[in-house]
């Protein structure tokens, strides 16, 4: 239900962003990423997701999935990764794993206080001792006026 919920979340805010991402390919590895204000979460789902809601709360949502004979498959991954403005310090990014059936998301909070250009870096590892593959994006935040 989770997993629902989350990709119609993503579903609503993709008309809200600039343009929709396409997905980041690394051999066979499929990589997908949203970034979203986290007042569109309901508050429960925000809650059982582990998610902070704000006003300066966004979330990023990645999925990784692999091409296994012609059929996606999700993929266990291990992420690491950051967000900044053009002109603040690195932020560390604290995933947290969500499984639901056999879809696995990887979503994170981040804090932005005004609208502005962020840069995130996302080191995505298939497995441990796996190549490490680097997501980097930027995607402009807009804080709710509450």
């Amino acid at each position: 239900m989770l997993r629902t919920l989350l990709f119609a979340v993503a579903l609503l805010a993709a008309p809200l962003l600039q343009a929709a991402a396409e997905p980041a390919r690394f051999g066979d590895l499929i990589v997908y990423h949203n970034v979203f204000n986290s007042s569109l979460l309901q508050p429960e789902i925000a809650a059982n997701a582990g998610l902070q809601r704000g006003p300066s709360q966004g979330v990023i949502n990645i999925a990784v999935q692999r091409q296994e004979n012609g059929k996606a498959q999700a993929v266990d991954a291990i992420l690491k990764g950051e967000v900044r403005s053009l002109i603040g310090q690195p932020v560390k990014l604290d995933f947290k794993r969500i499984k639901e059936g056999d879809a696995i998301y990887f979503v994170a909070n981040y804090s932005a206080a005004q609208r502005g250009v962020l840069l995130f870096k996302i080191d995505i590892q298939a497995a441990p001792g796996a190549m490490v593959h680097s997501l980097s994006f930027q995607q402009e935040f807009f804080p709710d006026d509450q």
